[in-house]
């Protein structure tokens, strides 16, 4: 134990309230000494103003004083709070019956007759002094007492907070250690057992779906509670159906709860159902929320088979709670990362690998072209069809791609218009009916309304329904079959398309709508695809304010999706309008081509002569603007990313010309998001088409440019087909 020094003063102080010198110095003759210190005052003012700055073990007060007696004065100090005990000794000349009374009555202890004997007043006095050395050391011993036990509680307190710390800081090292979603869980419950609880267990909810709480740590105490001899062992306890609906209350309110009227039916042996003989009795129960987002939600439950100071304080719990929260949340993030990565890598191995597909076959058919002999135009119509075809096919999954990064950023305009259900229908099965008959698939539609009208995008809203169509294709066998239906409830147009092909895995359910996700695949690819179009259609959906569903009732059993979008029902139906398409033109209109692509530029220049168009090209900026002067071009098609000058600049020199300002400016460039074209118009460009861009599609665009221009046209032509 610690000791301390004890200081006490070394004289002690004597008051002496006279009116008369002779008796101050009489007195202070007597009492001075090494131990003790005459103070001499000589009004009872005095005396007063004295004892306001020191203290006095004994006060000798003359009785008969002018302006304020010695009666008086003693009555002052004995209101004042810390002279309220200290002994007042009287010294008078003469002292009846009547006058000792009245001096006792205000606190006198003794009275002394003056002249004084040295002895006797010695004597007396040295008593007061006595008792107050030893008062004032047994106060100096209690304050020493006092400091004592407040420095060993705080030392005990500094002991505890070191330890509470220590065990913190055990717990985030040893929870950041792992990144592992099981392995995080298991050292949630290996640090609160028996630290804070005699039993811990975690109940987690993911998408949903609860996953069975396996993992549970109990301690000594509920070791001891456990009698083999009725059939109960420790490895068997698991948490009853209380323990659920105690969890999910939690959930419920977002804040912890404790349970103890029904803390002894929450965990023991399943097969003894609810019992109270087949339960372990827990004197306390503490539910404390750890996750609460919408995919995940957890619950870290602390059983406690008697409540006394050997667990760690509430605060402690409340700070070991929060890192296990945050441990268990990046452990989870880290998953969600890792899944996505991996979903990634999958994904770029299936582009390489749907891209590789048709350029197999085009690059067949190029060998075969070389290899065939002139003029077999049997040949060259094959070679063509399957180029065209395998090029058709990496076009729609470049698309696909920019629509992903339109979608990741924000960037998707829609062209909202009034557009009937049946035509975003019927244009639908149009594009997917070839995967149907190469796959020799029954497909069945039925369309329940006909005046089901939405305002909405009617390219995006085909879309949806396609990428619907094609995904069920892709996963139902030859032969299966497939069936669209539409309907309207609630002011909403429904689409359902259903297959009875190889259903979702139940675990990849709540994911099939994320990008690339996609179930296990066989290296075959059979399927293809990149599993992007759900995504895709997902987010379109809800672009036009509607929702996408999905249902399937396991592995080969089939899927099934609808879709439904705010509509409404219209009493007349808009009158389609044909558009106008020529079918000859005029062999004097000129038209430039610039693209720094040889190839490219070379196999438009003959694709526009053989429509009958006088076509001039170049490869870089500024050799276009020196043969625009010369040339004077009625169309110039212009690449964006040209050398010396991009496209853009070629555009604004043609506009800035006088002889130019009229040429139709279309540009062909592989840059084709919304700031490129906002660049394009900034820029005088008309039309803005991406590579490779559709050469029918691009000949009837600059014809009827021509045709509104009164260059005319030999015949006003036939309608385009929608």
């Amino acid at each position: 134990m610690a000791t301390f020094d004890v200081s006490v003063e070394d004289k002690v102080k004597i008051l002496v309230v006279d009116d008369l010198p002779s008796q101050h110095m009489v007195l202070r003759s007597v009492l001075d000494g090494p131990d003790q210190e005459v103070v001499s005052v000589s009004s009872g003012r005095e005396a007063l103003k004295a004892v306001l700055q020191e203290e006095f073990a004994v006060i000798l007060l003359d009785v008969n004083m002018p302006d304020m007696n010695g009666f008086e004065t003693a009555s002052m100090l004995r209101s004042y709070r810390p002279t309220a005990s200290t002994p007042i000794i009287f010294v008078t000349a003469y002292a009846d019956d009547a006058e000792m009374a009245r001096g006792y009555s205000l606190g006198a202890v003794d009275y002394i007759s003056s002249p004084v004997v040295p002895e006797i007043l010695s004597a007396k006095v040295r008593v007061f002094v006595q008792m107050f050395c030893m008062n004032r050391e047994l106060r100096v011993r209690a304050e020493q007492r006092e400091a004592l036990a407040r420095a060993e509680a705080q030392r005990a307190s500094a002991d505890e907070a070191r330890q509470r710390a220590d065990f913190l800081s055990h717990v985030s090292h040893l929870l950041t250690r792992s990144l592992d979603v099981q392995t995080t869980l298991n050292r949630i419950l290996e640090t609160s057992v028996p630290a804070l609880a005699d039993l811990a267990c975690v109940y987690l909810e993911v998408d949903g779906d609860v996953t069975p709480p396996t993992s549970l740590r109990y301690g000594p105490a509920v070791r001891a509670l456990i009698d083999p001899a009725r059939g109960q062992e420790i490895d068997a306890i698991a948490p009853l159906g209380r323990f659920y609906k105690l969890a999910k209350q939690t959930l419920d309110r977002g804040e912890s709860l404790i349970c103890r009227s029904e803390a002894e039916r929450v965990f023991g042996w399943p097969a003894g159902g609810e019992d109270e003989q087949h339960s372990v009795k827990f004197e306390e129960l503490r539910f404390h929320l750890v996750l609460s987002g919408a995919e995940r939600k957890a619950v870290l439950c602390f059983g406690v088979v008697r409540c006394d100071e050997s667990r760690q304080p509430a605060p402690v719990v409340t700070e070991f709670v929060s890192r296990a929260s945050i441990a268990l949340e990046n452990a989870f993030l880290f998953s969600a990362l890792r899944d996505e990565d991996r979903r990634k890598n999958e994904f770029l191995a299936m582009l390489a690998h749907e891209l590789r597909n048709p350029l197999a076959p085009i690059s067949n058919a190029v060998s075969v072209m070389r290899s065939a002999e002139p003029g077999d135009s049997k040949m060259m119509k094959w070679a063509t069809q399957i180029i065209g075809n395998q090029l058709g096919h990496m076009v729609r999954i470049v698309d696909d791609l920019l629509d992903v990064s339109r979608i990741a950023r924000g960037t998707v305009a829609l062209k909202r218009e009034p557009v009937h259900l049946r035509t975003v229908v019927e244009r639908a099965i149009e594009t997917s009916r070839p995967h149907f008959a190469n796959r020799s698939q029954a497909f069945s539609c039925e369309q329940k309304e006909d005046d089901v009208v939405i305002e909405g995008d009617v390219v995006r809203l085909t879309q949806v329904v396609a990428n619907l169509l094609n995904n069920a294709s892709k996963f139902t066998p030859p032969g299966g079959h497939i069936s669209l239906s539409t309907g309207f409830s609630g002011g909403s147009a429904v689409v359902t398309v259903i297959d009875d092909g190889e259903g979702i895995d139940p675990k990849l359910l709540p994911r099939v709508f994320d990008l690339f996700a996609q179930g296990d695949s066989a290296l075959d690819r059979a399927q293809g695809g990149l599993g992007i179009g759900l995504t895709l259609a997902r987010h379109l959906t809800e672009l036009h304010g509607g929702s996408i569903r999905c249902w399937s009732r396991g592995r080969g059993r089939g899927a099934k999706f609808t879709v439904e979008l705010p509509a409404a029902c219209a009493a007349d139906k808009p009158t389609p309008v044909a558009n106008v398409l020529p079918l000859r033109r005029k062999r004097d209109v000129r038209v430039l081509v610039v693209d720094d692509s040889v190839a490219s530029t070379e196999s438009l220049k003959i694709f526009l002569e053989l429509h009958g168009y006088e076509v001039q090209c170049t490869h870089d900026g500024v050799s276009a603007l020196a043969l625009a002067k010369e040339f004077e071009p009625r169309i110039a098609i212009l690449d964006i990313g040209l050398p010396g000058m991009n496209g853009y600049e070629v555009a604004r020199a043609i506009r800035a010309d006088d002889s130019l300002r009229d040429c139709l400016l279309i540009a062909v460039s592989g840059y084709g998001q919304d700031e490129d074209r906002r660049k394009s118009r900034s820029a005088g460009i008309d039309h803005h088409l991406i590579k490779p861009a559709d050469l029918t599609s691009l000949v009837e665009l600059i014809s009827t440019h021509m045709m509104h221009e009164g260059t005319g046209a030999e015949d006003q032509g036939r309608p385009a087909g929608i």
